[in-house]
């Protein structure tokens, strides 16, 4: 699985990781992986993740391939191949999206460049204005 793992590293187009139902949403597909750690607690494994964004799904994607590669179901040189078809459906002939059980979003960090205001943009929000012209809740 750690050998799987290391293929996910660097700047690929992970097409073939997002679910079909929201691929149409996602502009940008490539993301970058700085780190995929695969670590033995006693009986059980604590994969983490690190990355510039992920897809819809992509994570759960990913763990259920590298859950297959672990079962020795596949070998772990099938990563680059499911990722050069940038194919959902190649991704489908081996494995299925693994269940959310267990899967926690630990931080989010942004980049500080991305928090700032454009220029001439007001410091504070107001929220929208809207006024409602017809109420629907019955009045008693």
């Amino acid at each position: 699985m750690r050998e799987a793992a290391k293929h996910f590293i660097g700047k690929h187009d992970f097409s073939a990781f997002v679910n079909a139902s929201r691929n149409d949403r996602v502009p940008n597909p490539v993301k970058t992986i700085f780190r995929f750690d695969v670590i033995e607690m006693g009986a059980l494994l604590q994969l983490e993740v690190e990355g510039s964004g992920f897809l819809y799904r992509q994570v759960r994607n990913m763990v259920a391939l590298l859950l297959q590669i672990g079962k020795e179901a596949i070998p772990p040189d099938i990563v680059p191949n499911i990722l050069a078809t940038r194919d959902r459906r190649e991704l489908a002939k081996y494995a299925l999206s693994a269940p959310p059980h267990g899967l926690c979003l630990v931080a989010v960090n942004y980049n500080e460049e991305h928090l700032r205001l454009p220029a001439g943009c007001p410091t504070a929000s107001f929220g929208r204005r809207h006024s409602i012209s017809k109420c629907k809740l019955p009045f008693y």
